[in-house]
């Protein structure tokens, strides 16, 4: 690739992954906090570290392979493989989210549609 369309990819993931850690706090707040989540949209993959409450370390959550699918004006996003530093979470994370269609919120579908 390119040098050009490198950097434009890494500007655009870094924009990505601001807007999804606005949401990514939504989501996680009554749980703990999210400290850190980075998108690398050339390999479809997603990392995110959040510290639990009640929790003395952080746990990693590596989104190995996502999907983004758009249905007239609605998106999903469709999560293949996730590993999880811990091993339960995983499994959790394995029975919830993998193969199934998770809504993305429209204003921010409406983005992903115009970058993406």
């Amino acid at each position: 690739m390119s040098l050009v369309k490198d950097l434009a990819r890494q500007g655009k993931d870094k924009m990505l992954s601001k807007t999804l850690e606005v949401l990514g706090r939504q989501v996680v707040s009554r749980y703990g906090t999210l400290r850190d989540i980075t998108l690398d949209s050339h390999a479809r993959k997603i990392e995110i570290e959040v510290l639990l409450e009640g929790e003395s370390s952080p746990i990693r959550v590596s989104i190995n392979r996502f999907d983004i699918v758009f249905e007239g004006e609605e998106a999903m996003v469709i999560f293949r493989d996730i590993a999880v530093s811990r091993a339960w979470m995983k499994t959790l994370a394995e029975d919830i989210l993998v193969g199934k269609p998770l809504k993305i919120p429209h204003k921010y579908a409406k983005l992903l549609d115009k970058i993406i």
